[in-house]
Formats: C-alpha cells, sequence, structure tokens
C-alpha cells in the first residue's frame, strides 16, 4: 500500500471513528430514525394494558392490532398479570429494544388481597429485538434483598414485605456508571416507591440495570422533597448542558413541574416554579412523557388531564429549554391512551410495525356487508330524491388527494338505496368552471318545480365549493350536465358577514314547508344563513348570522351543516372537529325557525345539543361525519347518509384519513318526542 493510500486509510478511518465515539458519547438514550413515531401507552381500558399506534408526524397517530395488547400480560407481568404505564426505547447501542412497565392489575386489588386499590410491588424489565416479540424479567419487591445483583449494600427498607407501591419506572442509558467490576455504563432506571410500614409518601428512587436487562441494582433515594412525588421523565438538553426532569408533585402547588441536575443521580433543583404545564387549572395531570421531533431543537411534552371522564391525553409545546409550555392539545387517532412514551422510528421499523398490525387485523376484523353504500373514495355526500323520475341521487364530494385538491363532481342513482348507478361526472371545475379549478368540495342540490301546468318544468339548482368559495350550476336533469349559472361565485370570501369569521364552505339549500321559502346556508365555524330569491341564484336581502364564531366551542360546532323539518321543527344538525380526526361526529340541536337556534322564544343552549353519530371503536368505524338527511316519500322513514374514514386502510393513514373516505347509509330514528336517537353506524 502507498503510503498516499495509507494516509487517506487513516483519515477515513478516523473520521468513522470520531463519528461513532461522538453519536456514543452524546448524552441520554439513543436516539434513531426520522420517519415516524411509535406511541407504546397504556390502553385506558378495564385493568389497563400495554397498547402501541403509530403517527408519521408525531401529533396524529392510529391503532395498532385495533387498540389490543401488543403481548400476553399473563407471560410479561408475573406478579399482577398487567402492564401499566409503559416506557420504551432504544438499547444503548442501536441492537435492539427495551421497556419498563409497573405490574398493577387494578381490577384485582381484592383477590389479591391487596390494602388499597391502586397499591402494587413490582416491576418489569423487557428486552426485543423487533418490537414484535418480548421476553421479560419481573422483580417482586416484597422478596426483598435477594432479587437484586448487589444484596451485600446498604439497604433503603428494613422491611420490604411492606412495600405497597412500585410506580411508573423509565430508563436512561447512563455511560459513565462503572460496576464493581470496572465495566463502563448501564441503564438508570427510576421510579417512584412507597413503603407504607417505613415511609409517609411515594419519594422517587433509582436502581442500575445491567447490558442483559436482567439484573437490577438495590435502589437509592433520588430525591425527597418533603411530599409525594410520581411520574419523573428524564431527558439530556444540549441546550443548557443538563439534565431535565419533569415530574407530577403530589404534594404542594399542584401540577407538572421541571427540575434540573447536573449529574443523572443529582443533587437536583427544587421544581421551577415560574413555568410549568398550568393550562389544565385545578384538572389534575400525571403521566409525563416528552420528546423531540426528528430534526427538531423543541420538545413536544405528552400527559394525561385525568379529572376529566373521559380522560384527556394532551400533547403541548416546549421551546428548547424544556420551558415556555404553549399549545395543547389532544393526541388524535388513539382509542383511550393513557400514560406512555414515544419512540422515534425508521421506515423499515414503521412498515414491519404496520405490516404485523395489518395481519392482526385481518383475522380479526369483521368485514364490511352494507357499506360503503358505492365504491371508491368519496366524501360529503348529498342526497336527493327526485319527484321527476322517482329515483334517489347521491352528489358526494370526489376524495383521495391530499388536502382534498380534486376537481370534478360525480353523481349516482339508484331506485331503493341499495344499489346504486354511477351516472358521470356531473360538473368539473377546470372545464366547466372560470372562476375556480380545483378544490371541488361538499356541493348539496335542490329540485324545483318551475311554471305550471303543462309547461312546468324540474329545474335542478347544484351549489358547490371551488377554492373556498360557493357557486351554483343549474341543470334539467339530476344527472347533469350542470352549467355554471353565474360565470362568478354566489358567495365569495370578502362578503361582509364573512368578516365574522370561518370559511366560505359547506353550502345547504333548503325549502321551509311552512312559507315555500328557499334558504341557503353555509359556514365553517360559524352558521351563515341567506333567503334565496326566486331564481335560487342570488339572494333576497343581506346573509345574516345563526351562530356566530365566538359561539362555535359552546355549540361543538365546525361545519357541514344540514337542516330538515319534521313535525313541525326544524333540525339543524352539523359535524364537530376536524374531518380528518378520528372523533369528527355529528351533533344537533332542534329550533322553532329555519333562520335561528331559538326554542319556545328562547335561545337554543349548548345544553340541548345531542350526538347523533359517532365513531364505533368495536367496529373500527372513525370520522363518521359530513351528513345529508333523507325522508322517504310519503313515510316517517329516515334515512342518514355520511361519510367514514375508508374501512380499514383509511384509519391507518393519521390525520391523511381525512382525504381517503367513503359514503355509508343508515337509519334515522325518533323518539316519541322528536328527539334524534343516536345512529349505530353499520358495516
Amino acid at each position: 500500500m502507498s503510503n498516499m493510500k495509507r494516509l487517506f486509510f487513516f483519515l477515513l478511518m478516523t473520521v468513522l471513528w470520531t463519528g461513532s465515539m461522538t453519536a456514543q458519547s452524546k448524552k441520554g438514550n439513543f436516539q434513531k430514525g426520522d420517519y415516524g413515531y411509535l406511541f407504546c401507552h397504556m390502553n385506558d381500558h378495564g385493568r389497563a394494558w400495554t397498547a402501541y399506534a403509530l403517527s408519521r408526524d408525531g401529533f396524529h397517530y392510529h391503532d395498532l392490532l385495533n387498540g389490543d395488547s401488543i403481548f400476553s400480560d399473563y407471560e410479561m407481568a408475573k406478579i399482577e398479570g398487567a402492564t401499566r404505564d409503559a416506557y420504551i426505547c432504544r438499547k444503548h447501542d442501536g441492537s435492539g429494544y427495551l421497556m419498563v412497565t409497573t405490574d398493577m392489575n387494578v381490577g384485582r386489588f381484592k383477590d389479591l388481597k391487596k390494602q388499597a386499590e391502586w397499591d402494587n410491588y413490582g416491576i418489569n424489565l423487557l428486552r426485543s429485538d423487533d418490537l414484535i416479540h418480548w421476553e421479560s424479567k419481573t422483580f417482586d419487591y416484597r422478596k426483598g434483598l435477594s432479587i437484586f445483583c448487589n444484596p451485600e449494600a446498604e439497604s433503603v427498607y428494613k422491611d420490604w414485605s411492606t412495600i405497597n407501591r412500585v410506580w411508573a419506572p423509565q430508563i436512561m442509558w447512563d455511560g459513565d456508571f462503572v460496576w464493581p467490576d470496572g465495566k463502563k455504563g448501564g441503564y438508570f432506571i427510576y421510579y417512584s416507591m412507597w413503603n407504607r410500614g417505613e415511609e409517609k409518601y411515594d419519594r422517587m428512587y433509582y436502581s442500575y440495570a445491567d447490558e442483559t436487562f436482567t439484573k437490577l441494582t438495590q435502589p437509592k433515594l433520588l430525591f425527597d422533597w418533603g411530599y409525594a412525588t410520581i411520574d419523573a421523565d428524564i431527558n439530556w438538553l444540549d441546550s443548557d448542558q443538563q439534565w431535565h426532569m419533569m415530574i407530577k408533585k403530589e404534594g404542594g402547588k399542584p401540577g407538572l413541574f421541571t427540575a434540573t441536575s447536573k449529574e443523572l443521580t443529582g443533587p437536583w433543583s427544587e421544581p421551577v416554579e415560574d413555568d410549568y404545564v398550568s393550562f389544565e387549572g385545578k384538572k389534575k395531570c400525571e403521566g409525563v412523557s416528552a420528546f423531540q421531533l426528528a430534526g427538531h431543537d423543541d420538545w413536544v411534552i405528552g400527559y394525561i388531564e385525568y379529572s376529566s371522564r373521559p380522560r384527556n391525553y394532551r400533547l403541548c409545546l416546549a421551546d428548547k429549554y424544556m420551558r415556555d409550555f404553549q399549545k395543547p392539545r389532544n393526541i388524535e387517532g388513539i382509542n383511550a391512551p393513557q400514560h406512555g412514551s414515544f419512540l422515534r422510528i425508521t421506515k423499515e421499523e414503521y412498515d414491519r410495525l404496520q405490516a404485523w398490525s395489518d395481519g392482526y387485523e385481518l383475522a380479526t376484523m369483521k368485514p364490511n356487508r352494507k357499506n360503503p353504500v358505492i365504491p371508491g373514495l368519496y366524501a360529503d355526500p348529498e342526497v336527493l330524491y327526485s319527484e321527476k323520475d322517482g329515483k334517489y341521487y347521491l352528489y358526494p364530494t370526489t376524495d383521495g388527494q391530499e388536502n382534498w385538491d380534486n376537481h370534478d363532481f360525480r353523481c349516482y342513482s339508484s331506485t331503493d338505496l341499495k344499489d346504486w348507478k354511477y351516472e358521470g361526472v356531473i360538473f368539473d371545475l377546470q372545464t366547466d368552471c372560470q372562476w375556480a379549478h380545483r378544490k371541488a368540495w361538499a356541493p348539496c342540490i335542490i329540485e324545483r318545480k318551475v311554471g305550471k301546468g303543462k309547461k312546468a318544468k324540474y329545474k335542478y339548482f347544484y351549489y358547490f365549493v371551488g377554492e373556498s368559495q360557493i357557486g351554483v350550476a343549474v341543470s334539467d336533469q339530476p344527472t347533469g350536465p350542470f352549467k355554471d349559472a353565474l360565470g362568478k361565485p354566489l358567495c365569495t370570501k370578502d362578503m361582509p358577514v364573512m368578516k365574522n369569521g370561518g370559511a366560505t364552505i359547506d353550502p345547504d339549500v333548503f325549502q321551509d314547508p311552512k312559507t315555500g321559502k328557499y334558504y341557503l346556508y353555509w359556514g365553517n365555524g360559524t352558521i351563515i344563513c341567506a333567503e334565496l330569491n326566486d331564481n335560487m341564484t342570488s339572494f333576497n336581502g343581506e346573509p345574516t348570522v345563526i351562530l356566530p364564531r365566538k359561539d362555535k366551542a359552546r355549540y361543538n360546532f365546525n361545519e357541514g351543516l344540514y337542516v330538515f323539518y319534521r313535525n313541525g321543527l326544524y333540525y339543524f344538525t352539523w359535524s364537530e372537529n376536524d374531518t380528518r380526526s378520528k372523533n369528527y361526529r355529528i351533533r344537533y340541536a332542534i329550533s322553532d325557525s329555519p333562520t335561528a337556534l331559538v326554542r319556545n322564544g328562547q335561545p337554543v343552549t349548548a345544553a340541548e345539543k345531542t350526538i347523533v353519530l359517532q365513531r364505533d371503536n368495536a367496529k373500527q368505524i372513525f370520522g363518521t361525519g359530513h351528513h345529508a338527511i333523507l325522508q322517504k316519500p310519503g313515510t316517517d322513514e329516515w334515512y342518514i347518509v355520511y361519510h367514514r374514514f375508508q374501512r380499514p386502510r383509511g384509519a391507518k393513514l393519521d390525520w391523511s384519513a381525512g382525504y381517503n373516505r367513503e359514503v355509508c347509509i343508515d337509519p334515522l330514528t325518533f323518539d316519541e318526542k322528536g328527539n334524534i336517537i343516536p345512529v349505530k353506524p353499520s358495516l
């Protein structure tokens, strides 16, 4: 080998060695992957179990295995047969994965003869090569010194048999730890513990686990602030070269607080009280888990707000110093999320986990039978019964494009609401509209008989959204072709009424059977109403606001208003939440007027709103919303036409599920007082 080649080889090896050392010397747990995120969490049902959910962006998730347990709790948790508070991370060298859980089954506290429901006695240390197959070793702390690898060390307790809590363990690789034989590096396992016979409250302790993750040192006290502390989450911050711990204080000022230390084992500062997670007011929070999005310096903080029913799993943001907590939101897409942790993953890991879940799903999930009623990806359905030919017509939004960037509208016909015939494209923004060419959304239609006697003809007025403005197209046939009636939008973004806020989308057309007047409604975040002139393409007077934006949250209103009339009452129905959310659902209010939310002379209160249709986790039905209501002519038989995430594929697409929807129909029924009986979505 020439001297030049030797020099090049030496420099190359130096670079590789330096890069490797830099990666290994970085404090904290080993991080890898920029494709997606794994949320490993306790499922908040009954005894609880450990579940997985996947995400591409860290905020919007979908359950794996339908939210079921990822392993046999009976095999993994040898004390009580249930795992809680899962914390997951990579091995320090990236060769596999580790997990720790609380060994606790709150549903068995009587037959296990516990003194209190929330007592438990140990933790589980788990390891895996693929995130799917796990091995476990359980540590029952009641057995005392014999379970630890250094029984000769000074003990924190005199009597281990009276221990009553070993809660919420977590893992942090400590490359500086030195074992008695001189070997460096160990897994710092920290958790809260309480021995009712020897101490007054939960305190934070730590042990070290070896490379095999099967040996554990005796606990040592991490800190004692003079009151109970649980659910610690520790991370190394490059921004200030310190360890930061977020923790729940059971005593003192309640909340989720931050403390810092130069060393993992302390001393730890007193919690910072001038900046802490305080969004929830007096509601109680716990189970903190912080993580960074790939390529970002700031932090996402996950935690449980458990005063509400159902509980809320929140995600908020913090800066690179893990301060300035802001913008809390609920985690999206997970059935019953609880205390857990987050792991950045690669595409290979993401795809492997998804394929594993898909196989499980095929074996356990019941197939579609009646729904969807038309094949393909469609949303925002409108339905019409035509007096002209006695057929039903379905007018959906064409779906399947990211950000709803489709451009054509289509039509289906049926004689029985079961078998539907495709009638083709009836209007295309790219060829039939001068003022908009994309984002064709949420149409509505009405049939009107124009003229008298033998000269009377049916006309069809089709209101549609193009690029967030509303137009109107007209045809002599329910199947079109439709022609843009105005050559410009009927409702624009800059109309004076739109200064109240919201978007100019989601039209609904309605004829009041009492007066014969026609009304057009629209809005996102607000409800706008305008009386239509006889030509159906202009307004009689200025549009008015029925529901202002300031009342959006009080009524849980978002979009997709649909108004119908039954037995002297006007039903206002709408969609709540974002259409990309699994929690997209339909609510309603009853009014005495088509132009105001009033009942018996008084404003309809938020307490009168009721859920019409929502997700069904057992059937894996999600995102049920943006609907139309149909009365079968001459009867009191009613139907609701709506969209949901395409089943089962849609629910796996996280936030993109809202661009992959399908159209369904189910019966709509009422009680004797006229209230809508909640619809059970069908397969």
